[in-house]
């Protein structure tokens, strides 16, 4: 027997949720697969730990993504074939998704230090090699144009300790004593907000997302005994 009533609107409401569930995991799957095989990608950066690390947010975007598409798939059919079975596959794969997006808003906000220190030590790396690597030049120059700053942590003083020469370091006289780590994070911590509440949108998205798909898969059961 069909659903009826506000259920059968749930059914609907569900499969288009995870229409767009799987087509979110669609794009980061991508992006992930795109961001590893352009090697042009890493490279720009001339942080063999900030390479990696990029390496690696690539690798879990792809995982990530994949995993967005199987759940996107089994909600989507759970909703429209009227499947128990899938419905619950779909709550226990969004459970710890809202587990884990809990958990990495805490590690962010442990270790939002040990962040700073790894752009840190990208910015001096380049700075080290401005004059020497193309790479590095324009790597610091889009960073310093980006974000209206000057070197790592002492502005333009940090090309003259690095033996570069100051002039040709693409300061301003307006950005000479502003570095760049501290304007970096300084951008970080404005837009900090904004992430946040996207956070705790994506967070009740998916505690709504489990309420109907139990709510759905107990309808379905109830259909199924009448």
């Amino acid at each position: 027997m069909g659903l009826g009533g506000c259920y059968s609107c749930i059914k609907y409401v569900m499969f288009a949720f995870n229409l767009i569930f799987w087509l979110v995991g669609c794009a980061l799957l991508g992006v992930g697969i795109w961001a590893l095989v352009d090697k042009t990608f890493s490279d720009k950066f001339d942080n063999p730990e900030l390479s990696s690390f990029l390496q690696t947010m690539a690798i879990a975007m792809c995982v990530v993504g994949g995993i967005i598409m199987l759940v996107g798939f089994c909600g989507c059919c759970g909703a429209i074939k009227e499947s128990q079975c899938m419905l619950t596959i779909f709550f226990i794969f969004l459970t710890i998704f809202f587990v884990a997006l809990v958990g990495v808003g805490i590690w962010g906000l442990v270790n939002k230090e040990s962040l700073q220190d790894l752009i840190s030590d990208s910015l001096a790396a380049s700075i080290a090699k401005y004059d020497t690597d193309s790479a590095a030049k324009s790597y610091m120059n889009g960073i310093q144009s980006s974000f209206s700053c000057c070197g790592n942590k002492r502005g333009i003083l940090d090309y003259v300790f690095a033996g570069s020469n100051p002039t040709t370091a693409g300061c301003t006289i307006e950005t000479a004593d502003m570095p760049c780590s501290t304007e970096i994070f300084k951008a970080f911590e404005d837009n900090l907000v904004m992430v946040a509440a996207i956070t705790i949108g994506v967070g009740v998205v998916m505690l709504l997302g489990m309420i109907f798909s139990m709510m759905l898969c107990c309808a379905i059961r109830d259909s199924q005994a009448v």
